[in-house]
């Protein structure tokens, strides 16, 4: 019966085109267009990551600058911007052409712009200046692409599709836009994870960066996926590591101590 229901809410929403954002404090429900199953389900199962989804809500204070690196549909953007409740600023980086218009769209859905405190960059952040190809699902919402060598050997490799993307290095980027340092930051690149944490050496070394949730793919990574974990304590964190969901597992990095 469960999955009878399941299915029937994505068909619902499918019909009238969005779905809201359903999380423990209601105030933050924020609409999403919709126009798959996999934006569907995306929304209404949180991306099976509501427990961390609420975590990382629940870091956030009036004030902050919130970063999310990888931000897809805008899972953690929108509802991070409705906690700030028009202080501080959100901004998300998404290098994806497909992916950032519909982030812009359920913004806009949202009456979010950057005349308010939500800022979007068409770009991914890494830890050098460069055009690079990044090998993605052909499916719109899916968050399933990656610009490592190694996601090639996944999976339906028939199904897949290459598109040029434009990497920054994150300090530099941060500098040239007169983007402030982070307090709250989320990442998930698909295995790009260490040259992001190296290209924001010096804005996550900032004494005000509080909390990051940093998403590890171990199977995608070309380096030691511990590296992630070590660089993090050499920027003054201390780390809890999430229970391992299929190939991947979460970092809950906090500057002061975390049981």
């Amino acid at each position: 019966m469960k999955e009878l229901i399941k299915f029937a809410r994505k068909i619902y929403c499918r019909l009238a085109g969005y779905a809201v954002l359903r999380l423990k404090d209601r105030a933050l429900a924020p609409r999403f267009h919709i126009s798959t199953n996999i934006e569907a389900e995306k929304i209404l199962e949180k991306d099976n990551e509501e427990e961390l989804l609420e975590l990382f809500l629940g870091e956030i204070n009036p004030g902050d600058t919130v970063f999310d690196i990888g931000a897809n549909i805008g899972l953690y953007t929108l509802p991070a911007a409705l906690k700030l409740r028009g202080t501080g600023s959100v901004h998300a980086f998404e290098p994806v052409p497909l992916w950032f218009q519909r982030l812009r769209e359920n913004i806009q859905a949202n009456r979010f712009n950057s005349m308010s405190n939500v800022f979007t960059y068409n770009i991914g952040l890494s830890d050098k200046n460069e055009m690079c190809n990044l090998v993605m699902k052909g499916v719109q919402g899916s968050g399933m692409g990656s610009i490592t060598t190694n996601y090639p050997n996944q999976p339906d490799k028939d199904k897949t599709v290459v598109i040029p993307v434009q990497l920054y290095r994150g300090d530099d980027f941060l500098l040239e836009k007169g983007i402030p340092g982070p307090n709250i930051v989320k990442i998930d690149v698909e295995g790009v994870e260490l040259a992001v944490l190296r290209g924001l050496e010096k804005s996550l070394q900032y004494s005000g960066c509080r909390f990051i949730l940093c998403e590890v793919h171990p199977a995608l990574m070309t380096g030691a996926h511990e590296e992630v974990q070590k660089l993090l304590k050499k920027y003054g964190f201390h780390c809890q590591t999430s229970e391992q969901r299929r190939s991947e597992y979460h970092i809950l990095a906090k500057r002061t101590f975390c049981k």
